[in-house]
């Protein structure tokens, strides 16, 4: 190894595979690269607690940037512990919720390091990260750190229209359509501007003392292409969208269900 490289990967549609979970495969050659002296991190759309479940606690990764770059987190003395933090305010969340109209919107997430806390009306239930909500002031009561706002919606025309709606009222925030390369289905991601997934990674970079030419970045969805083109080294997935495609310096040989990241990395380092 010539120079410390920072390698960074997706969850969804990148790392994990069809069972949303990583591979023993992958966890102990990324545990091996990390004793080796690599930087391994996660950069994920997920908040934590959801990243860390998908992982089995991430015991392979030094950091995860988590809500796609809100949130930097590194692994110290065996705990999480936040080194970086862009959280959206109460009252821009207070607005945003009150957009609600339940028959555009799906729901809206107010996401936070172990809850995603879920406004809507039907359809939905709770799960280990998940906490709904169908009173607007009970959500708000029991938010505190927004790390950033997801919106759903009944049809992919809605998150247009919206985009457009919520970049004109409010212009502290980037507005991000998201979507993963294996469903057609596309959400909003709103965060204070200029966080990307690219932001955390950068931050991470600073800390270790590494240069961007040595970041090694694997994704497949709409919220990877700043990390991919800005990175060193943007490697896209075998099952990326194409538009993340078309912004790599590599695509894998294989799927992220083929352990696709490994079969890479063990070819170009």
């Amino acid at each position: 190894m010539n120079a410390r490289k920072l390698i960074v990967m997706d969850l969804d549609g990148t790392l994990l595979n069809e069972e949303g979970i990583v591979t023993q495969k992958t966890k102990k050659y990324l545990g091996k690269l990390k004793k080796e002296g690599y930087v391994i991190a996660i950069a994920t759309g997920r908040i934590l607690k959801s990243a860390l479940i998908a992982t089995g606690e991430a015991e392979f990764a030094n950091y995860i940037v988590a809500d796609a770059g809100a949130a930097v987190y590194k692994m110290q003395a065996d705990n999480w512990e936040e080194v970086d933090a862009d959280l959206i305010s109460r009252k821009i969340a207070e607005e945003i919720i009150s957009e609600f109209d339940d028959e555009k919107f799906r729901y809206i997430d107010l996401c936070s390091k172990d809850y995603i806390n879920m406004y809507a009306t039907k359809y939905f239930s709770e799960g280990r990260v998940v906490r709904i909500y169908d009173d607007k002031d009970t959500i708000l009561r029991n938010m505190h750190k927004i790390t950033h706002i997801s919106a759903g919606f009944w049809k992919n025309d809605f998150v247009k229209e919206y985009q457009k709606i919520f970049t004109k009222k409010y212009p502290e925030l980037d507005i991000k359509i998201m979507q993963d390369s294996f469903d057609d289905v596309q959400w909003l991601e709103l965060f204070n501007k200029g966080v990307e997934k690219y932001s955390g990674i950068n931050k991470v970079a600073q800390m270790e003392n590494i240069k961007n030419e040595n970041i090694i970045a694997f994704g497949d969805g709409l919220n990877d292409i700043d990390m991919i083109e800005k990175c060193g080294i943007g490697v896209a997935m075998k099952n990326a969208l194409i538009d993340v495609k078309e912004k790599a310096n590599f695509i894998t040989d294989k799927t992220n269900l083929e352990d696709g990241i490994i079969d890479f990395l063990q070819k170009y380092l």
